[in-house]
């Protein structure tokens, strides 16, 4: 694929390869008692742009502690096609797991059509660097509100578009409680350590059993050893949303980890979920 670049000039949609530069602000919140840390950057390009930017956002909101997933954030930051890239601002609060996407594009005009499969204002342009298909915010909104999180759509004050994902929170901004990621008092060590680990996973599974599909989805991983979203949906022949969310299920219940490129590979847990699956069935 040939690198392409912005023209200034151009209306929405009409990419064009002799170009200006693409900027970009971050701002991250560690608390909201102090200001937030500002990190700027420019690209003349647009695929490094959007891999870039995903990348960036996605390790700066886990490294203060958030959960939300590459693939969400990658296709928030695709979707600024649609804005032509203008006066691109990535907000990073709540520890994380609130991030803000805001641009002085032409916004969207059918807010509700816009997460229904099917609606898309892509140009062929634009399908040179995205799917152009209309999944992007259905993805979105189905993976993120089964992880307990929610999207939200607004104008911008003058023009634009304000996109805030919310993962793991409360009506009233707090997060919510997960005992599974409390630290154990003591860590247990050697055998004890062993036979720990088993009893965590029969009481984690006791009264929630995987389903075929998500017991494919592990198997798959194992001989993988990593795979993402695309391949899973490649390889079992399930739809890619579906994929999406059975893999954020299995990462949240801790059988994968995510790693920065947005695969998944089997966890501590997980492997010893499939040892004791394989050894009981």
């Amino acid at each position: 694929m040939q690198s392409s670049k912005l023209n200034n000039n151009s209306g929405p949609g009409n990419l064009n390869r002799n170009i200006m530069d693409i900027p970009v602000r971050i701002a991250v919140y560690d608390n909201m008692r102090s200001i937030p840390r500002i990190i700027d950057l420019n690209f003349n390009d647009i695929n490094n742009f959007i891999n870039e930017t995903s990348e960036k956002t996605y390790n700066l909101s886990h490294e203060i502690g958030g959960s939300i997933p590459y693939t969400i954030i990658k296709e928030i930051i695709e979707n600024l096609i649609h804005a032509d890239f203008k006066e691109v601002v990535i907000t990073v609060l709540d520890r994380g797991n609130h991030i803000i996407v805001t641009d002085q594009g032409p916004g969207i005009e059918d807010k509700e059509k816009a997460f229904l499969p099917g609606y898309t204002t892509a140009t062929s342009k634009m399908k040179e660097y995205i799917r152009g298909v209309g999944s992007g915010f259905p993805i979105i909104k189905e993976t993120i509100t089964f992880s307990g999180g929610s999207i939200d759509v607004k104008d911008n004050i003058k023009r634009g578009t304000v996109i805030s994902l919310k993962l793991g929170l409360t009506k009233d901004g707090e997060k919510v409680h997960d005992p599974g990621s409390e630290p154990a008092a003591v860590p247990p060590s050697g055998i004890e350590s062993e036979k720990k680990t088993q009893i965590d996973i029969l009481d984690k599974f006791n009264g929630k059993i995987l389903s075929d599909r998500q017991k494919k989805i592990l198997f798959v991983i194992l001989e993988l050893e990593e795979a993402g979203p695309s391949k899973i949906s490649k390889e079992l022949g399930f739809s890619l949303s579906t994929s999406y969310r059975e893999l954020i299920y299995l990462e949240k219940n801790k059988l994968l980890t995510s790693s920065s490129s947005g695969k998944r590979r089997l966890s501590e847990k997980g492997i010893k979920y499939l040892e004791y699956y394989s050894n009981n069935i």
